[in-house]
């Protein structure tokens, strides 16, 4: 999972200056010789970019995987240890697929598994988490984010409506999304290992983790 992440955020931060460096070069010149026009070759550079763009799903696709499995781990394993959890193992990671539930549940089941595997009692399950917080919140925006961005793109080509946004505008906020995406992933990598962590220091049977 964390290579997934790593790799996740790595690619990023190399699109999102990539995408930044085509929209902001200087435009490059043509040459003309003997009636004929030179174009530039094809970089190394594209190429880069070409294997960057190819990388960075798998790495998304990844990380998505391994988190649900770690999530339904993680919760079994206070499962079998008769813990008592609002949120079981298949609703926690059903829950990232429904509709308006996943806005909230999936958070609520992720910071009640943080209070718990650190030996929180019931009544403070729910206790406020800074890290689970920061981790949803920047998900949640960025997705809005990005959402609002593929409107926009899908208006623009299906309709005859345009949106008249600068360049640096769509750029900011493209950016900004990704930002917020990585810190995300920091964020659940941080998560993932405070609680495996407690999990596996505690005497107890998940040795899954080990």
């Amino acid at each position: 999972m964390k290579i997934f992440a790593w790799t996740f955020v790595a690619t990023t931060v190399f699109q999102m200056g990539a995408l930044g460096y085509e929209i902001f070069k200087p435009p490059v010149d043509i040459v003309v010789s003997a009636g004929s026009v030179t174009e530039p070759a094809f970089p190394l550079w594209a190429m880069i970019v070409g294997i960057a763009a190819l990388i960075l799903p798998i790495s998304i696709l990844g990380l998505m995987l391994c988190a649900l499995v770690w999530v339904y781990k993680a919760h079994r394993n206070l499962a079998d240890e008769n813990v008592d959890l609002d949120y079981s193992a298949g609703w926690a990671v059903g829950s990232y697929f429904v509709p308006f539930i996943n806005l909230i549940v999936p958070m609520r089941a992720m910071r009640e598994l943080h209070n718990r595997s650190h030996g929180e009692v019931p009544e403070l399950a729910h206790s406020p988490v800074d890290d689970v917080a920061a981790w949803w919140t920047a998900y949640i925006i960025g997705i809005v984010l990005s959402l609002g961005l593929l409107l926009k793109v899908t208006v623009d080509a299906a309709t005859n409506i345009v949106f008249l946004t600068p360049a640096w505008m769509e750029f900011a906020m493209a950016a900004f999304a990704s930002l917020l995406f990585v810190i995300s992933a920091v964020m659940l990598v941080k998560l993932v290992g405070a609680i495996t962590q407690a999990q596996s220091e505690g005497n107890h049977a998940w040795k899954a983790f080990e």
